[in-house]
């Protein structure tokens, strides 16, 4: 596909268009350690959009994020959005996987909005 890969961070991040934030999952815990203690400020900090994967790297999955945590411009909830997503504010929030079982989204009073024909992804 011609995407560059990296395995390090780029001094300048504005030569890039967007920068997709999948470094922790919703399973995170604790503080951010090295490597990432450097990375995650870098991506807060920059004018280029950040989209991050389901929960912003460095935010609690029920609480949010730390003060001076990544504030993201694009949110991709996959599944369903978790709680922590009450405390995002950035431009557009995405929910990806219209895959929910109805017997499980009423189990846990899921309230998912509706796709709109075979689209994968709804803005919500």
């Amino acid at each position: 596909m011609g995407i560059p890969v990296t395995t390090d961070l780029p001094e300048d991040l504005t030569a890039y268009t967007c920068i997709v934030d999948a470094v922790f999952g919703f399973s995170f815990q604790g503080s951010i350690r090295s490597p990432f203690h450097t990375i995650i400020p870098a991506l807060a900090n920059t004018s280029t959009p950040v989209a991050s994967v389901d929960v912003p790297s460095g935010w609690n999955v029920e609480e949010g994020s730390p003060p001076e945590g990544l504030q993201p411009d694009i949110l991709v909830s996959l599944t369903a959005p978790k709680l922590c997503a009450k405390n995002f504010t950035g431009r557009h929030h995405w929910l990806g996987g219209r895959f929910v079982p109805p017997d499980l989204a009423k189990k846990h009073e899921l309230h998912l909005p509706e796709y709109p024909g075979s689209e994968q992804v709804v803005l919500i």
